[in-house]
């Protein structure tokens, strides 16, 4: 049991260290002041990571303070064990 919970805090550590280093871009469409239609949310973000990393992380892991509603680079938290945290930096762009 300890071992396993070992390595699962070792493949945390080695997700965190990935996640710093990747970009994830999510395409979205704006109104004409440049706040998207509807949001961004941990779903969305959950989505393209695995679509574009092929990484996959419960959406419940990724921890937004409020859903995004404008294009720009935002860093996220992510969850990735106890207490093991990531962050993963997401650009949302016009469609």
């Amino acid at each position: 049991e300890r071992a396993r919970i070992q390595r699962e805090r070792e493949a945390a550590l080695a997700l965190a260290e990935k996640l710093k280093s990747l970009m994830t871009v999510i395409p979205a469409k704006a109104g004409a002041n440049g706040r998207l239609f509807g949001s961004i949310t941990s779903a969305d973000i959950a989505d393209a990571l695995s679509k574009q990393h092929k990484i996959y992380i419960d959406k419940h892991k990724i921890i937004l303070d409020e859903n995004i509603k404008q294009f720009g680079t935002y860093e996220v938290k992510v969850k990735l064990f106890t207490e093991i945290s990531g962050k993963l930096f997401v650009t949302v762009k016009e469609a």
